[in-house]
């Protein structure tokens, strides 16, 4: 990109001082921007200490502060809207920008409900919601109030941030986790989400070439293993479980010290803890740890500890610490799983509590002990995670490249829609193979096209069949649990074996069957158990490892699209909630068309988009508190909603004649759900959905 840009960020945190994450964040694409010759200037709130507004330059950015008043929470809001709105005006009418960066939603809103601002091409940064940060830290300061008035605050910030970001044009997120957030609290659908991965600076945060002298150093004993946090001293990063872990960690490794770096108001209350707790000699408080300090500590340190309870939009600690060599064990809260399990599984907790993390810390350090080679590879492999994935040349690329891209939108810098910009016909039918238009149905963030003939949908983001794969081997046994089946769900695969056994009674007594997209292999154990010849595949190697245990029932690792068997081979084929999610439905289907045998037969289920796709608009038009209890996402819409009319004519075009098409129990989901969002719907939601299943059963029929 040579084109040199003009861009104004507008900020909540200042970067005069970058002491945490938000600020390091601004900072750091403030500076790397300005380098590459393009014109930064940066308008934020003053430093808490400020009596006056100063305007400094430093790096080739121009900064521009305003002052916010702290005598009340009210009083704080508007200023700080109002000040940002006012400093924007005057920068702007001083000299014009290309492009609006906004970081946080006080400043973000004075600046975006600006004149001058409204009318520049926009991005809105979202690090974590607004009301939910002022809500976890309720009652710790005088602003951050308790009761009917922190209530009133949580409403009204979130009010300004959905205020900001329906005023911009696109939103930056630096992880999944973020972009499910903008979809559950402010209905932000993924076509308006850039994703930019946060970054560590590896030139300053770098393994060290001699741990022991830095150990040295910093005062450290050299045969102690250290443990390091670095966090905000406030509760939804929890320490106190990370406390609770130390005092069970103690007694099976003795040597461990446990270093917390960070200020906040609950550092009296955890120091009171650790002595409570007997860990004098095994926790350290290291207090605010200064930016140029950071990479020695990170360096000296054996692990990095990240006990987060809530809220971990990305996690820049995490990625510094990797970036200097140091493992880093977090919980599986928020982001910290999309960065760390790519790396090794392991690393991610068990859970958050502190018997979890204790065992898991444990296992760790006597892991280290025992395969010293082991733990100096893993040591090699953090640096080189953040060399391929958390780099800022690569952040600030795409981030350069999405302003560029933002500058040449027009005015507003809002581009067309997605799906107001894709033309009719751009994708084909699943179904019917006819053309497709963009629709009002968005589930889970996704928009979906629905085809006019056969009324079936299909994702606007469909995966390729590299990440379809990976989603199975990594996240979905995350999700679901193959080696459990509900009653449900069996009772389904029994009638289903039933109703098979029924249309071909007039074949061999033991039917050679292959359950395509087995999962857990619970319906080919059932098959087996009426003496059929079955057996499982799934694209998924773990499972297969769950189906295959015991070697009762064979299960093969592979690809429905390629199945590695002869054709006209077997008298039964299976596809249990497997082509709504495949990369190719037709294939699929052609593929078990080619290993039946003449006149074999195929099962195949899917949920019926008639039936789901209505309940998933009007959950997710209920609101945010529908959304972030996942409750919108109990009717079940895959990459393909295929309507009764849509699937009857897919299976024709793969070759096969339909025998019966009919509607299955709604209650038969996937396997087990360890997060089940019907698990938390109230009584009267779980009978509203029951009643419209039986209403809507018969409507969806063809």
């Amino acid at each position: 990109m040579n084109a040199r840009l003009r861009v104004l960020m507008v900020s909540d945190v200042s970067p005069s001082h970058p002491l945490g994450g938000s600020e390091r964040m601004l900072w750091e694409q403030a500076r790397r921007l300005a380098a590459r010759g393009h014109d930064v200037r940066v308008v934020s709130r003053a430093d808490p200490d400020a009596t006056a507004p100063v305007s400094v330059e430093r790096e080739r950015v121009r900064i521009h502060q305003f002052l916010a008043d702290r005598r009340s929470t009210t009083r704080f809001i508007t200023s700080s809207i109002y000040g940002a709105r006012r400093v924007v005006s005057e920068v702007l009418a001083r000299e014009p920008a290309d492009v609006l960066h906004v970081h946080q939603p006080l400043a973000g809103y004075g600046a975006l409900a600006s004149r001058a601002g409204a009318l520049l091409p926009s991005l809105y940064s979202f690090y974590s919601p607004a009301p939910l940060e002022y809500r976890s830290r309720r009652g710790m300061t005088a602003r951050h109030r308790a009761g009917f008035v922190g209530a009133t605050g949580t409403a009204m910030l979130w009010a300004i941030e959905r205020a900001c970001l329906r005023r911009a044009g696109l939103v930056h997120v630096l992880s999944d986790f973020s972009a499910d957030q903008l979809w559950k609290l402010y209905a932000v659908p993924r076509e308006r989400i850039v994703r930019i991965r946060g970054a560590a600076a590896t030139d300053r945060f770098t393994p060290a070439p001699d741990r022991g002298a830095i150990r040295g150093e910093l005062g450290l004993s050299a045969d102690r293993a250290i443990l390091l946090t670095v966090r905000n001293l406030e509760a939804r990063m929890g320490l106190d479980n990370l406390l609770g872990a130390m005092a069970v960690l103690k007694v099976r490794r003795p040597s461990a010290l446990l270093l917390i770096g960070g200020a906040g108001s609950l550092r009296g209350a955890l120091e009171a803890q650790s002595q409570a707790l007997g860990l004098s000699e095994h926790v350290k408080f290291l207090g605010f740890v200064p930016d140029a300090e950071l990479p020695r500590y990170y360096q000296a340190a054996d692990v990095f500890v990240l006990p987060t309870r809530e809220l971990e939009g990305f996690g820049l600690v995490t990625v510094e610490a990797l970036a200097c060599g140091t493992p880093v064990l977090g919980t599986p809260v928020g982001a910290t799983p999309e960065i760390l399990r790519a790396l090794c599984p392991t690393l991610v907790f068990r859970g958050p509590t502190a018997a979890l993390m204790a065992e898991d810390l444990e296992h760790f350090l006597g892991d280290k002990e025992r395969d010293p080679a082991g733990y100096a590879r893993l040591r090699q492999a953090c640096r080189e995670h953040v060399e391929r994935h958390y780099t800022w040349e690569r952040a600030t690329d795409e981030l350069e490249q999405t302003l560029h891209r933002m500058a040449g939108a027009g005015r507003n810098g809002k581009p067309a829609r997605r799906a107001e910009t894709l033309e009719v016909g751009g994708e084909t039918c699943p179904g019917c193979g006819g053309p497709t238009r963009p629709s009002a149905l968005v589930y889970r963030g996704v928009r979906y096209r629905r085809c006019p003939t056969c009324r079936s949908s299909l994702s606007m983001e469909l995966p390729t069949a590299v990440e379809l794969q990976h989603t199975y081997e990594t996240e979905y046994p995350q999700l679901f649990a193959p080696e459990q089946v509900t009653p449900e769900r069996t009772r389904l695969f029994g009638s289903l074996l039933d109703r098979l056994a029924a249309l071909g009674q007039a074949r061999d007594e033991r039917p050679r069957l292959i359950d395509v997209g087995c999962g857990g292999g619970h319906l080919a154990a059932l098959a087996r158990r009426r003496r059929w010849l079955a057996l499982s595949t799934d694209i998924a190697h773990p499972a297969c490892a769950v189906a295959g245990r015991g070697g009762e029932t064979p299960a093969i690792q592979a690809d429905g699209a390629l199945l590695p068997f002869r054709g006209a081979t077997v008298d039964m084929v299976t596809l249990v909630n497997v082509v709504d999610q495949a990369h190719e439905p037709l294939t699929i289907l052609r593929e078990a068309h080619r290993v039946l045998v003449a006149g074999g037969l195929l099962a195949l289920r899917v949920p019926n988009a008639r039936f789901h796709r209505p309940w998933a608009r009007l959950l997710s038009a209920l609101g945010p508190l529908v959304r972030s209890r996942g409750w919108d996402t109990y009717p079940v819409v895959h990459h393909f909603a295929f309507t009764p009319s849509g699937l009857r004519r897919l299976v024709e075009r793969a070759g096969f004649r339909v025998l019966e098409l009919s509607n299955s129990a709604p209650a038969s989901r996937e396997p087990v759900a360890k997060h089940a969002a019907v698990g938390t719907l109230p009584r009267w939601g779980r009978a509203t959905l029951a009643a419209g299943a039986a209403a809507l059963a018969e409507l969806s029929r063809d």
